[in-house]
């Protein structure tokens, strides 16, 4: 297997519109205790905030949506079956 280094945080510190996209095929890895598992990026979501009509943000700051007003994050939404 083929050891990819991360991304660097430079790389996510750019508009999500930009990001998004360059992230189709990257490969993402989770190392656990049964051993690595990769998979292939095919679709990704990118939602720009305050200025988004599909964005939480987009009607304003409330408790529930509070951390996309806070520091840069960066998460990853898993659908599993």
């Amino acid at each position: 297997m083929t050891r990819r280094a991360p991304l660097p945080p430079a790389f996510f510190d750019r508009p999500v519109l930009e990001v998004a996209p360059d992230l189709l095929g990257a490969v993402v890895t989770h190392r656990g205790p049964a051993g690595p598992v990769s998979v292939r990026l095919t679709e990704v979501e990118a939602y720009d905030g305050e200025t988004d009509p599909g964005s939480h943000a987009f009607r304003g700051r409330t408790p529930r949506n509070a951390v996309m007003f806070g520091p840069q994050t960066r998460f990853m939404h898993q659908c599993m079956p």
